[in-house]
């Protein structure tokens, strides 16, 4: 039985925490490009070119967006995020992560970074673990290096 099997309250509360303060990683499948590219009325090479960078894995690259100086993502303004109806999964997963579920104490020390953990609408053992199906069934897209 799951830590959280009696469920687990969170409530967004767009304060950009989760968007900004460290450097890290926001990967992209083939689909989210091309929802985000069309979302932002550009030619999929177009945003690849100003919104993604280059991660190295050896022998082929992951693809994700990128970062401003403060390690903000490049789609976050002080609105908010700028591509919110189009987010990529793992964005829209958070904090149902595999490894933040991976222990009770993890999960609830993440709420020194988000102000919605604990807070707001309770979500069912069931939806969890559909969010952590979701990230898991993903692909990331990748470039094959050459």
């Amino acid at each position: 039985m799951a830590w959280y099997s009696s469920g687990l309250k969170f409530t967004c509360k767009l304060c950009g925490h989760c968007c900004s303060g460290e450097p890290g990683y926001v990967f992209l499948s083939k689909d989210e490009i091309e929802h985000i590219s069309s979302y932002l009325g550009l030619a999929e090479e177009e945003f690849l070119n100003k919104y993604t960078r280059l991660i190295d894995r050896g022998t082929y690259y992951d693809i994700s967006l990128k970062e401003r100086e403060d390690y903000s993502c490049i789609f976050l303004s002080d609105k908010g995020c700028t591509i919110y109806p189009v987010k990529p999964l793992q964005c829209s997963t958070y904090p149902f992560w595999d490894y933040l579920l991976s222990d009770k104490a993890l999960f609830y020390a993440e709420r020194e970074a988000c102000p919605g953990i604990g807070e707001g609408e309770l979500h069912s053992e069931k939806e969890i673990r559909e969010q952590l199906d979701k990230a898991k069934k993903r692909d990331n897209y990748r470039k094959i290096k050459k």
